[in-house]
């Protein structure tokens, strides 16, 4: 699957910022919410996975207690595993979470770790995942990564594939050529702030893939042979940050004042297009950016056709006062969201809500 995609002859539909068939409304419905784990109350629960098979098991990862829990479709609790350590199958600084078939892979700075559904750990590869974050495993060996963002240049868009067991890099696909991304001299400093930094964006279902680079609304799409199939615009304004904007973000957080100013003196001065991408039903559901606050009530998520229309807009919104963070606490799977919700008391919950999607 996807061993070197080619741009060349391929179509782009170019789409106004208005969509086709206008709103949509999502009409969420609570089917379960959870606020523990077992007998243990949740603490600082984040980075939401929901594997994609017939069990559809939800992983959380409290970053309260330093480890990681399993729960079933129904919200019922599996168990825990991945606490943070130095022993077999622990983890000394968690930073992300992946599939790779039927397994869960757990990130830390230096290592992938691989783990079965129920949790139990298989083994480890050596992966600096500051210069190859992957975002898709086309097996539990080989997986798929883009330039190390945010210091790559913006102009470069480039996916690569890794294979863990023999270290061998491929290029799979350059498509540098093809930004409308503002060049900047810039230096980024090494921070990913969704909505802010530029990131290169997959999603993949049995049938395709969608990709693009999150500071310019084009998106390629190929099927799994890595064959390209064409891609889509949306002519949408890029939002401007400002100063306030980004000290802001920055608040409450444990970092030194000084280098808080460094920081935001290297970040952009507009959002990017887009955070995160999904293909449900078939439908290509892009994640628009609103502002860069760490959590928000209310997600806008632009709906295009398989064939890149853009046909709707709906907003995802759980109540005035439930606020959900980054897109990585909200997934749509089936016809269904899974959210971790914080109340304005700061507590977090995990929910499943029955969604209504348009038949395309």
């Amino acid at each position: 699957m996807l061993f070197l995609i080619s741009l060349t002859l391929h179509s782009q539909i170019k789409n106004d910022d208005r969509p086709k068939k206008g709103k949509w409304d999502f009409k969420p419905e609570k089917i379960w919410e959870v606020d523990r784990a077992g007998n243990d109350d949740f603490g600082r629960i984040a980075e939401m996975l929901v594997q994609d098979d017939e069990h559809s098991n939800i992983y959380v990862r409290d970053f309260k207690q330093n480890i990681s829990y399993i729960f079933d479709e129904n919200g019922r609790y599996l168990g825990s595993f991945a606490k943070q350590g130095t022993g077999e199958g622990e983890l000394t600084r968690y930073l992300n979470r992946f599939t790779a078939e039927d397994q869960i892979v757990l990130a830390t700075p230096e290592k992938l770790h691989f783990y079965s559904e129920d949790g139990t750990f298989i083994t480890s590869y050596e992966n600096n995942i500051f210069l190859r974050f992957p975002l898709l495993f086309f097996n539990k060996e080989e997986f798929l990564y883009a330039p190390p963002l945010p210091r790559s240049p913006v102009s470069q868009k480039k996916l690569m594939r890794y294979n863990l067991a023999s270290g061998e890099d491929k290029l799979v696909l350059d498509f540098s050529k093809s930004t409308n991304a503002v060049e900047t001299e810039k230096p980024a400093p090494m921070l990913m702030i969704f909505g802010l930094t530029p990131q290169v964006r997959l999603a993949c279902d049995k049938e395709k893939i969608c990709f693009g680079r999150s500071d310019d609304y084009t998106l390629f799409v190929a099927d799994l042979e890595g064959n390209m199939d064409f891609s889509f615009r949306l002519n949408r304004e890029r939002m401007p940050v400002t100063k306030e904007d980004k000290k802001n973000h920055f608040q409450g957080m444990d970092i030194p004042q000084d280098k808080i100013e460094a920081i935001i003196e290297q970040l952009p001065d507009q959002t990017t297009c887009f955070s995160h991408l999904e293909i449900v039903n078939g439908m290509i559901c892009v994640y628009a950016v609103s502002g860069i606050e760490r959590t928000h009530n209310q997600q806008i998520i632009d709906i295009f056709s398989k064939k890149g229309e853009y046909l709707y807009q709906g907003v995802m919104k759980f109540g005035d006062d439930l606020k959900f963070g980054s897109p990585s606490n909200l997934v749509i799977h089936k016809n269904f969201v899974f959210v971790i919700l914080e109340s304005p008391e700061g507590n977090r919950t995990l929910a499943k809500y029955r969604i209504a999607l348009p038949g395309i």
